[in-house]
């Protein structure tokens, strides 16, 4: 006879259901006999929710038993039975009585496959193995529970039949049994076969779930085992982080019959180059160097996965070429290693510089209707956003006229005019008609005329505006004097001698139309300091020798009223007396800016010559000023002027305690050392504790769209010293200053700690 075991589990008869158990009755928990046959959890660590409740409420079911031999055995409450054990064992006696049921669904069961008195060993076991499953089909289950339920279903059924006669396929009574879909049972099979012990016991005790197992059993053994030491290192494991293994996977699978380089020409490695390489520049090149998946992770932003990857393939590696020259650890990497300019990153810092520099931050997905009109494509051309620009930007357009000039080709005049415009990056002016923004050199700029945008490469540009414009055209010339007319004459002429310009600036301030302070009843804020009390002659006339000798205008005075001060510095001398005494901190930044700009003019001059000889002596000259300035300023100083410092920042999270540490120009300026163009900035805290970020110049990159920014090292000195957790202390100690600096990492351990102490 064939029986169908779908129809026999859900067509029985409901009052065989409702006859096949007892009345409640009341067992010790210590003399309940678990099944054999259970293969559900019982782990004590994962019963505490269920104890607590309880012990709060009770046993609000009861637990089915049969009698075997005269021994009450668990069909179903495996949990509830151990969870009383546990209470017992805790003192409360009030549990040691359980209530339980006494069921015949097994031997119900038998009869449906069984003879009267037929007796078959192998088919009752399965039946009891089955009759445990349907019990306990309703609980809740782990994923590894339900995986292992749906395989012994299936085992049981395969088993009954080869004794018995059974209607349809295998995997349809499985589906129809206990209601898990052939795909599934797909997914448990691949689990069961290829998931590594390791990994089947994490999935066993609930740390992983189904999906993640399934991704897994994709993995060879070698892979798995990686897999895992991410695992334990990171505290878990993504979907998207076992996707990236497979990729790594399959780009590193070995083709057979392949060799190497070095296998195939016999190389030896070639001796090494110790000299020292700006770091910035070795990231770049790093991430140049970069495999699909590695690089992949990077552009997607994915900080932890690419940091994981990185230091696989990098662990352990030491390259000393010329163009690289780090040591790479299982902690981090170290570039320039025992050098002056050594810099050392971890393989999350690293992976973190990767992202920023070079990252790509998804767009978001809009979900709009399918009828949502489209919107508008601008209508203006490139041509017509260019020549707005250059009509609202008519110096902009000269400068870039004379940008072409010089420069051999378009290439080299867009990287120009890239530098000129947006040197940090950066440079923008909205709120009119036409508005720009130019950004570097790979994102292009952005021209808006009207409220419509158009982006473009700094290519585009130089070949828009050439088609407008002649470079060569004599108005883009040097500026020359125009011959003035009424109109353009403005004040007249200063009658004291003392305006820079020449002019009387005080009367274009003036509401009444004076061309000098000299005809003006009424003493107001901005009347001219330098008037003599005696008569002058009208502002019409040119000054003559009477004017000179009626000038009688005290210098201190003068100075009062450009500068609001009583005290002019004996050390400043007589011909700056109408010049402002600038700080230390002004005049430095002012000269620093200067000479990187005579600096970049005397490279472009010896690459390319052709610059005009006034324009490297113009700048020369002011370079040439600015050092007198400066020695005149440090000679008036009786004291070095010590600069307020900001106040610590509440910092909440390690990014804001790294971004805090890498705006330290916001310290201000401390020390420049002109010999080797270092400057200095420090901060000082509370515990004693002094941060000093030493600051180089850049070095400069002109065939990269990269622009480069100040290295910089950080250095702690002073204070208390660190606390160790398992004898390593969180930040490297130095009494006073030390030429090797402190790690980003380091440095936010200190942060904490002084926010921590107040």
């Amino acid at each position: 006879m064939a029986f169908n075991l779908a129809d026999m589990v859900n067509k029985r008869p409901k009052q065989v259901q409702q006859e096949n158990t007892s009345d409640t009755v009341y067992r010790d928990v210590f003399e309940l006999v678990p099944s054999k046959e259970n293969f559900y959890g019982t782990d004590p660590d994962r019963l505490q929710g269920l104890k607590n409740s309880i012990q709060l409420f009770g046993v609000m079911q009861d637990v089915l038993i049969e009698d075997v031999n005269g021994e009450d055995h668990i069909i179903s409450g495996h949990c509830r039975t151990m969870c009383c054990r546990m209470l017992v064992e805790e003192g409360h006696e009030e549990f040691r009585k359980i209530n339980c049921k006494y069921t015949t669904v097994k031997d119900d069961t038998r009869k449906m496959f069984l003879e009267d008195g037929e007796e078959d060993h192998e088919t009752t076991q399965l039946l009891e193995k089955l009759a445990v499953i349907q019990a306990n089909r309703f609980r809740e289950k782990t994923d590894w529970e339900k995986m292992k339920e749906a395989l012994e279903t299936e085992e049981i059924i395969k088993g009954l039949r080869e004794l018995r006669e059974l209607k349809g396929k295998t995997r349809d009574m499985v589906r129809e049994t206990i209601g898990v879909s052939g795909t599934q049972m797909e997914r448990y099979h691949a689990v069961q076969k290829k998931l590594s012990p390791e990994w089947m016991k994490e999935f066993q005790s609930a740390k992983i779930n189904i999906t993640v197992a399934r991704e897994l059993a994709d993995l060879d053994e070698t892979y798995q085992k990686k897999a895992m030491e991410h695992y334990e290192d990171h505290d878990g494991i993504t979907g998207a982080e076992i996707k990236a293994f497979k990729s790594l996977q399959e780009n590193n699978r070995d083709i057979p019959g392949q060799f190497t380089i070095e296998q195939v020409t016999g190389q030896q490695r070639p001796p090494e180059n110790d000299t020292p390489v700006i770091p910035e520049l070795q990231i770049e090149r790093l991430f140049e160097s970069l495999n699909k998946g590695e690089r992949e992770r990077v552009l997607k932003c994915d900080t932890r996965m690419a940091a994981y990857l990185i230091s696989i393939r990098y662990r352990d590696v030491r390259i000393r070429n010329g163009h690289f020259n780090y040591q790479a650890s299982k902690e981090g990497i170290t570039f320039n290693p025992d050098s002056t300019m050594q810099y050392s990153l971890t393989w999350n810092e690293l992976s973190e510089e990767l992202v920023k520099r070079f990252g790509k931050k998804q767009k978001p997905v809009s979900i709009v209707s399918i009828d949502a009109p489209e919107k508008p494509q601008s209508t203006l051309a490139e041509s017509e956003a260019v020549k707005a620009f250059c009509e609202a930007y008519p110096e902009k357009l000269k400068t870039i006229m004379r940008i072409c000039r010089r420069c051999e080709n378009n290439g080299e005049a867009a990287k120009a005019v890239q530098l000129e415009f947006a040197p940090g990056g950066f440079s923008a002016v909205g709120g009119g008609k036409v508005n720009y923004s130019f950004m570097s050199f790979s994102a292009g700029l952005e021209i808006e005329v009207n409220n419509e945008k158009v982006s473009m490469k700094y290519g585009r540009l130089i070949v828009e505006a050439k088609n407008l414009y002649d470079p060569l055209s004599p108005e883009f010339d040097a500026e020359s004097k125009k011959p003035k007319t009424k109109e353009d004459e403005g004040p007249a002429k200063c009658i004291t001698g003392q305006s820079g310009s020449g002019l009387c600036g005080a009367a274009a301030y003036c509401d009444e139309k004076y061309t000098c302070c000299s005809q003006c009843p009424d003493d107001c804020n901005s009347r001219c300091g330098w008037i003599p009390e005696k008569s002058c002659q009208s502002a019409a006339e040119t000054p003559g020798e009477k004017q000179q000798e009626d000038h009688s205008g005290d210098l201190t005075e003068m100075v009062k009223h450009l500068r609001n001060t009583d005290k002019i510095p004996d050390a400043w001398p007589e011909d700056l007396k109408d010049i402002p005494v600038p700080t230390d901190v002004e005049i430095i930044g002012y000269l620093y800016d200067e000479e990187r700009k005579l600096k970049e003019f005397l490279e472009i001059e010896e690459k390319e010559p052709g610059l005009p000889y006034m324009t490297i002596l113009k700048q020369q000259l002011i370079v040439g000023g600015l050092r007198i300035i400066k020695n005149l300023v440090e000679d008036c100083q009786e004291e070095p002027e010590e600069s307020e410092q900001p106040p610590l920042p509440e910092m909440r999270n390690n990014d804001q305690r790294k971004q805090w540490l890498r705006e330290y120009k916001s310290w201000g300026l401390w020390y420049t050392d002109p010999h080797i163009g270092a400057r200095y900035y420090k901060y000082d805290f509370n515990n004693g504790a002094r941060l000093i970020a030493e600051e180089y110049d850049p070095e400069p990159r002109k065939e990269s769209w990269w622009v480069p920014t100040e290295p910089y090292f950080l250095h702690l000195v002073g204070g208390p010293e660190p606390e160790r957790s398992g004898g390593v202390p969180k930040w490297t100690y130095h009494s006073k200053y030390h030429k090797f600096p402190n790690s980003e990492t380091e440095l936010v351990e200190f942060l904490k700690e002084v926010q921590k102490n107040g």
